[in-house]
């Protein structure tokens, strides 16, 4: 009898470790922030009135990158230090391989460094962002602005733009009527006014001599616009779909700036190879996903 109980009790015990388990698949796994380093940008042309102008430009970016819940940023103290450690002074337009080499002591995977020109009539912020892995600049932004008393205006253009770099993908988790429910929220940086595109994959492409998959084929089936966002989800009407109930549960999602769907090339899109990273908050970039066999 005894043993009856004490088996009875292991399947018990048993199936609720499986649901625990089952719940905490990939699906329902923490995203994980892009891990990045913002270096001082450097002053050029005529000098403002604040000298460490390129240090506080530094500082607001690092604060706007923050605030998108995005990234994980290496906090200036700790970069001042390591950088006194490893006797690096760099600022600025850092080349490449310099910034990859840093990159790599920091254990970052992005490097954003630039510059700051003032000139008679306008003030202009560059910034380069370098991907460590492959020394090379993935990404260029430039804002402009017709006075210094805007700065902080132009460091927020180009975070949005930096942001705009890591596009979030996630699934829709309910549709009722017009209105969907998606598993992405405020957390990650959602926020009403966002627009996503609604897609499905389509045809793997794939090497012909290696077999390796290259590309996946993806086909753009609706677009939706954010209205209301909780801590881990939001709430978005349908403003196209392609034919009718193409958007529907489980349909992947990825944030964009498009107003509209390009019918011509929903065939032909194409997004990165899932490299077995929880597809639904942040994808990483193909230079930041694990090479798999």
């Amino acid at each position: 009898m005894k043993h009856a109980r004490f088996a009875l009790l292991l399947s018990a015990l048993t199936a609720i470790l499986l649901l625990v388990l089952g719940m905490w698949s990939p699906a329902h796994a923490q995203f994980k922030k892009t891990k990045i380093a913002v270096l001082d940008f450097q002053m050029q042309g005529e000098q403002t009135s604040a000298k460490d102008m390129g240090k506080i430009v530094a500082e607001w970016l690092i604060t706007g990158l923050v605030e998108t819940g995005r990234f994980d940023v290496i906090e200036r103290r700790l970069l001042e230090k390591l950088l006194e450690e490893q006797k690096l002074g760099v600022t600025g337009a850092i080349d490449p391989n310099s910034a990859a080499q840093l990159g790599k002591i920091l254990g970052v995977r992005i490097i954003v460094s630039g510059t700051v020109t003032s000139l008679e009539g306008y003030t202009e912020i560059n910034a380069r962002l370098i991907n460590v892995d492959s020394a090379s600049i993935i990404a260029a932004e430039k804002v402009r602005a017709g006075s210094a008393e805007k700065l902080r205006d132009l460091v927020n253009k180009i975070t949005d733009k930096i942001v705009l770099a890591f596009p979030m993908e996630g699934y829709i988790v309910q549709r009722v009527d017009k209105k969907v429910t998606i598993d992405l929220g405020k957390q990650i940086g959602v926020r009403p006014g966002m627009k996503f595109i609604v897609f499905k994959e389509g045809k793997i492409i794939k090497h012909p001599k290696t077999g390796e998959v290259l590309d996946v084929e993806t086909i753009e089936t609706g677009l939706i616009e954010i209205r209301d966002v909780k801590d881990k989800t939001a709430i978005g009407m349908i403003v196209q779909e392609s034919t009718p109930n193409a958007v529907a549960y489980g349909s992947m999602v990825r944030s964009s700036t498009k107003d509209s769907l390009d019918m011509d090339s929903t065939e032909n899109k194409s997004v990165q190879q899932d490299s077995g990273e929880r597809r639904g908050l942040i994808p990483m970039p193909s230079f930041m996903r694990r090479k798999t066999d």
